[in-house]
């Protein structure tokens, strides 16, 4: 099932919506989150049983950066910003795993709900003794749009790269 993970996580993010306005230097941040049908990864045993659970969060780590000196050229302007990536995980007490490596999509959406950039990454989070651990990851996001306007519009969605089942699971976790 894990041919459906990319269109399962893609369609999600074409969905969804997020907030927190952040501050800008140039400009308006666009707003950051989590898709919350992909914000946790479980880690199963052949036996369907749950070895591990990752949870992610996301914050911006630099003010928004525009560069639109090329508008009037290309009829472009571009936004920069990075973001702090965060896994946290748990294992089971009967898992002897050292560590969990979690796929993640940091995906850019339009204003009209249109997916326009993603950007795939894996993170491996190790587990201290107590069978908890935290990692953390940088990443550059450019939202290149039309015009000389701002990108305050677009979204950015973070998101583990999950197939149908996996999303499911999560839904059902939280009541939906």
């Amino acid at each position: 099932m894990r041919f459906l993970a990319p269109l399962a996580t893609s369609l999600a993010l074409a969905l969804a919506a997020c907030g927190g306005v952040g501050t800008a230097a140039d400009g308006t941040c666009p707003r950051i989150g989590v898709l919350q049908d992909a914000a946790n990864y479980p880690l199963k045993d052949s036996a369907g049983s749950i070895r591990a659970l990752a949870r992610l969060s996301v914050d911006r780590a630099t003010p928004c950066t525009y560069n639109k000196s090329n508008t009037a050229q290309t009829g472009f302007s571009t936004m920069r910003t990075v973001l702090n990536v965060r896994a946290g995980a748990a294992r089971a007490e009967t898992a002897s795993m050292s560590s969990i490596e979690v796929p993640i999509i940091v995906a850019t959406v339009s204003p009209d709900g249109l997916l326009t950039g993603r950007h795939k990454l894996t993170m491996d989070v190790p587990f201290t003794t107590g069978g908890t651990g935290n990692a953390e990851e940088q990443v550059e996001v450019v939202i290149s749009y039309k015009g000389a306007g701002e990108a305050d519009q677009h979204r950015i969605v973070v998101a583990f790269d999950l197939d149908r089942d996996e999303v499911l699971l999560n839904r059902s976790r939280v009541g939906r």
